[in-house]
């Protein structure tokens, strides 16, 4: 009995143990998938945030590398053997500026007009940080000209980068320079006559890229912010948009000649039918290659020029076209003849000594326009006077 009764002690002992060791393991098993549960959410919540943080991390950085190209791309490193960066953050400066302004038109029959409108004197204040300037400039004989009228000439010059933009509304005030007649030749009578019969408007933008703009400074001499110490020269590449409309009255402008001429004078008959429209418009697209140089010819001096031919595809609308021109009529009506030459040519003169700076400048630029019957030609551009003085040192 006593055998049997530590046998059954024994088994009882080992079951208990068993039963022990069985509901612990469960407790733990109940305790540790709370916890795993616990531990792990943490972690997926972690790795998420985590995975998130990553993904901004890199739209960040690529936003940041982006703009970082494009920097690059206006603004590149310099050679500071040729060019000596601005050293101020600030520039004021006062300006003379001397618009000018040429208009042709020419018919079939050799008869032909040349207007221009007044010569326009604008003087006016600046302020410049670093690439940019803005100022306003008001005319000296605005007494005289038409408040109607509109010109706005701007230009926006970085290391590499070079930028035109052109807006102006002609509508009163132009004078005939020339007047031709097959028969006559040119009549005298007209010349220097006013006509508000004419309305031209013309919007150009223009971009351009200098190829060397490590040791050759566009800014040197259109834009006082950088020094161009030694000469150097680069090629120059571009592209832009340029549209030019014209609106003329026939029957003002006849009334206007009529009254022009002197009352003993024989009858003149202007019968080109070419040149009777009223309204022409044309655009073009130019693709510009040019060379500037700049010479540094003395201490704190240096004379800069650049030429750039364009040529350009244009196309037109006039009185038989009353809707629009898109890019499917524009290639229907593509002909090799709509390809035409322009050209841009800058000239300039400075003297600077990072502190203070004078000189001058001159823009121009040449468009042509040409069908079958009726060819114009537009030569405009502006002569700057400037001076001033940078501060506010980097």
């Amino acid at each position: 009995m006593f055998i049997a009764r530590k046998h059954i002690l024994l088994i009882i002992y080992i079951i208990c143990a068993a039963v022990t060791d069985v509901v612990a393991k469960e407790n733990d098993t109940l305790a540790v998938p709370a916890e795993s549960v616990g531990l792990r959410s943490a972690e997926s919540l972690s790795r998420a945030d985590s995975s998130q943080y990553d993904v901004s991390r890199k739209k960040g950085n690529i936003l940041i590398k982006a703009a970082k190209s494009v920097l690059r791309f206006f603004s590149p490193e310099v050679n500071d053997e040729y060019i000596e960066p601005q050293r101020y953050n600030f520039t004021a400066m006062a300006q003379v500026t001397n618009t000018d302004d040429y208009f042709v038109l020419r018919g079939e029959r050799e008869n032909s007009i040349s207007l221009s409108p007044k010569r326009k004197l604008k003087v006016g204040p600046f302020f410049g940080w670093r690439w940019l300037f803005f100022g306003y400039t008001f005319n000296v004989n605005s007494l005289e000209m038409s408040h109607s009228n509109v010109d706005i000439n701007t230009s926006l010059y970085t290391p590499a980068v070079g930028i035109d933009f052109v807006y102006r509304n002609l509508g009163e005030g132009y004078q005939i320079r020339d007047f031709k007649l097959k028969n006559y030749g040119s009549i005298d009578y007209f010349k220097g006559m006013t006509t508000n019969s004419l309305d031209i408007d013309i919007l150009s933008i223009n971009a351009y890229y200098a190829l060397n703009s490590k040791k050759y400074s566009q800014q040197a001499v259109f834009n006082q912010t950088n020094r161009q110490i030694r000469s150097a020269g680069s090629w120059i590449v571009g592209t832009g948009y340029n549209q030019c409309r014209v609106s003329m009255d026939w029957v003002r402008f006849h009334d206007e000649l009529s009254k022009a001429l002197p009352s003993n004078s024989p009858s003149q008959e202007f019968n080109d039918s070419a040149l009777f429209f009223k309204n022409l418009s044309y655009r073009s697209i130019p693709f510009s290659l040019g060379y500037g140089f700049n010479w540094a010819f003395a201490k704190h001096w240096t004379c800069g020029a650049q030429l750039l031919g364009s040529l350009s595809y244009m196309w037109s609308k006039g009185d038989a076209y009353n809707q629009k021109v898109g890019i499917e009529t524009i290639i229907k009506d593509f002909r090799f003849s709509n390809f035409t030459f322009d050209g841009t040519i800058r000239v300039g003169v400075v003297w600077n000594n990072s502190r203070w700076f004078a000189g001058a400048n001159a823009i121009y630029h040449t468009y042509h326009y040409h069908q079958s019957h009726l060819e114009a030609d537009n030569i405009f551009g502006t002569l700057n006077l400037y001076f001033g003085f940078n501060f506010w040192r980097k």
